[in-house]
């Protein structure tokens, strides 16, 4: 097994030095190895939270307001890339109105309007990219307790895609990456049980931070302007489609 190294996944994000990004959720999941990445491809990042060498934070901003913040603070924006935080489930039988309400609004409206935020600015200026982390539990949505996270990112899904349909003709592709069993998510886990969840992985193993990333280094170039409203599987081969 070959570990990706950083500077291999920076060759694949031809054209991203001096771009503009942010990056919402940089402290969740994969966004530490996706904000590390756009650094070293040579992007200029404004971050949500965390930390990273020259970043902008618009932290203190409002979940849509902090798209023209950090159009603002970095002279434009090219390239937006949202992680979500993860939310707790339970079982349908068990959740609240208010549960519900409340992992909609986090994983779908808010989301949501941040793209269509920045789909604006991005069609007047006649360029953009767009990259959603999502999980294949919108697609799937078969496991257990995840109900409302599922049909979240499943209305993601479909949001996304019409999205994509009304601005490409603008220059702005808008795409998701869905996610499934990556090692930010198992790390907690018991032992007994990331063992029997790797079984179910044809290729043996968790997802890495880092693959991810170069995931997102390729939608996020110049060199996908080909590619608009698709959700790409990371899966290790446990959903195709």
């Amino acid at each position: 097994m070959i570990p990706i190294q950083t500077s291999e996944i920076v060759t694949h994000a031809a054209g991203l030095q001096g771009q503009r990004a942010l990056v919402v959720g940089a402290e969740h999941g994969v966004g530490p190895a996706v904000v590390d990445a756009l650094a070293m491809a040579g992007a200029k990042l404004a971050l949500d939270s965390g930390d990273a060498t020259d970043a902008v934070s618009v932290a203190a901003s409002d979940p849509v307001a902090m798209i023209a913040a950090a159009d603002a603070a970095l002279g434009g924006l090219e390239v937006l890339v949202l992680c979500p935080p993860p939310v707790k489930n339970k079982p349908v039988l068990e959740m609240t109105a208010d549960e519900l309400r409340s992992v909609v609004e986090a994983e779908l409206t808010v989301t949501a309007l941040q793209m269509q935020a920045a789909a604006k600015l991005m069609s007047a200026n006649g360029y953009g990219r767009i990259i959603a982390m999502m999980s294949m539990s919108g697609k799937a949505g078969v496991h257990h307790g995840v109900a409302p996270y599922a049909a979240a990112k499943g209305g993601m899904l479909t949001f996304m895609r019409v999205l994509a349909a009304e601005t490409a003709e603008d220059g702005v592709t808008v795409n998701g990456i869905a996610t499934a069993l990556f090692e930010p998510q198992t790390v907690t886990m018991p032992q007994e049980k990331q063992d029997r969840l790797r079984g179910q992985i044809p290729v043996g193993r968790f997802g890495r931070s880092e693959e991810a990333a170069q995931a997102v280094l390729y939608l996020a170039s110049p060199l996908a302007g080909f590619v608009t409203g698709e959700c790409l599987n990371l899966s290790g081969g446990r959903f195709m489609d």
